[in-house]
């Protein structure tokens, strides 16, 4: 199993007062497997991503990725694992401005030590593998709100990762771009790529393969 986790609880903690917002989570994903995180605000759907994707540590429970222990990991082999398993793609999309599409792809490579000729190499291989082969050298403000968001998958795939968690990945496009991005993830996922999506639209959720609900921190 890639993703295992077994009563995760998550509590946020302000002066004395405790805010559950994960309440005993015990969840699988396969390999393979295309799923959908839905719920209302404050569900607990993008804790639950972020604990996934070692950005953050439950309160208690157990979680394996890929049969490592993500609680037994020290900050910096949490860090390490989080860039070798794991791409993200996020609302905002998360572009550096004043860095070409190329560029911000390449930056996950830059923090794996790759050398300089590798990281051209594949960022451009996943910029074409997304249909941006004629966008490499544009700054995020030449591109629209659908063609940043591929960028933002691009670096995603960039190392190769096991999964790809996106988090609310059409909430900033119109339906048209929504469409295409949604449609790319659905193309990954049949080519073998592991995605685990936050969405609160019906329409994105479609597209998965299996619908995980969460409703006040428990799943339904």
């Amino acid at each position: 199993m890639l993703l295992s986790l077994r009563d995760i609880t998550k509590n946020y903690t302000n002066g004395d007062i405790v805010t559950p917002v994960l309440r005993g989570i015990s969840l699988d994903i396969a390999a393979g497997e295309f799923v959908a995180l839905m719920g209302p605000s404050g569900s607990g759907k993008s804790t639950l991503m972020h604990i996934l994707g070692l950005l953050d540590q439950p309160t208690s429970g157990s979680y394996f990725l890929d049969g490592f222990d993500a609680n037994a990991l020290t900050d910096d082999a949490s860090a390490k694992m989080r860039v070798q398993q794991a791409g993200f793609v996020f609302q905002a999309f998360h572009l550096l401005p004043r860095q070409t599409a190329l560029q911000n792809v390449m930056l996950p490579l830059l923090y794996a030590g790759s050398k300089v000729a590798d990281r051209q190499a594949l960022a451009t291989q996943a910029l074409v593998a997304v249909g941006l082969s004629d966008r490499l050298n544009f700054l995020p403000n030449q591109l629209s709100g659908g063609q940043k968001q591929r960028v933002a998958i691009a670096r995603a795939l960039v190392n190769n990762p096991s999964v790809i968690f996106a988090d609310e990945p059409t909430g900033n496009l119109d339906s048209v771009a929504s469409a295409q991005v949604l449609e790319l993830l659905r193309s990954l996922n049949r080519a073998g790529k592991t995605i685990v999506m936050v969405t609160h639209e019906a329409d994105a959720g479609a597209y998965a393969s299996r619908i995980i609900r969460l409703k006040d921190g428990l799943l339904v």
